[in-house]
């Protein structure tokens, strides 16, 4: 079976939005009328969120869990989960309920018209003034040193054809910075769609947002340096990895 979209959702300690977030997800996904999988990557809860999608598993077999062996981030979540994918397209979302399975459809519509990258827009969004200020400040850096045609360059609710999103060498954060990578890595149809954004229903932000706030911006000159001298670019990875594989062989 050929599997058009893989949907990938990392969570840490998030029982109460599973179980909020899965029915109305998997109702959507079905709605697609496409085949589909919901990869749901688990970064070391210590709540009953496993136990959650377990349970849910054996209502809708598309559902595949992965459980992190230690913290990861959610940069180690995608690091694994874009690895398992075997969708032809990835769309990334998080499990806090403030990213709307009703807009799935949006971007479906854009990857049927041969969209490589689509990011979500978040309108009306929820999070604090500090934090809307960091990322008023983060596009204004990408602006200025990477010529991006995006309006907003991060975002949780993104899809990627899925060939410009494997095999990334991830360091510490990147998972901030995987539409550029995409770009850089030759993604040429780039679309945007306005998506909801909805105010967190439980638990609180797993953000430090003084942390983003100071160490946000040497963090990203540092990622675009990497960029810059190559450590992203798509025949660099793959002759790695072409080359750990004739090592072991």
């Amino acid at each position: 079976m050929n599997i058009l979209l893989s949907i990938v959702i990392p969570f840490h300690n998030e029982q109460e939005s599973l179980g909020d977030l899965i029915p109305p997800l998997m109702d959507v996904a079905y709605r697609l009328d496409r085949y589909f999988e919901v990869i749901l990557v688990d970064d070391v809860s210590t709540d009953g969120s496993v136990e959650v999608v377990k349970k849910f598993q054996t209502q809708f077999p598309e559902i595949r869990l992965i459980q992190l062996p230690s913290r990861g981030g959610q940069t180690g979540c995608f690091e694994e989960a874009f690895r398992q994918a075997r969708g032809e397209h990835i769309i990334r979302m998080d499990a806090d309920l403030q990213d709307d399975p009703r807009d799935l459809p949006k971007f479906l519509d854009e990857i049927e018209q041969g969209a490589e990258l689509i990011m979500g827009l978040r309108e009306a969004r929820k999070h604090s003034r500090i934090l809307r200020m960091a990322s008023i400040v983060y596009d204004l850096i990408v602006i200025a040193l990477f010529n991006s045609p995006l309006h907003a360059n991060s975002g949780s609710y993104v899809a990627f054809k899925a060939e410009w999103v494997k095999n990334i060498p991830f360091r510490k954060n990147d998972h901030r910075y995987l539409a550029m990578i995409a770009i850089h890595r030759g993604a040429k149809n780039v679309k945007e769609v306005i998506v909801r954004h909805r105010e967190r229903q439980y638990g609180h932000s797993k953000y430090n947002t003084l942390k983003k706030l100071i160490l946000g911006v040497p963090e990203v000159f540092l990622f675009l340096a990497r960029l810059e001298y190559g450590v992203y670019d798509l025949q660099r990875t793959e002759t790695s990895r072409e080359g750990f594989g004739n090592e072991n062989r």
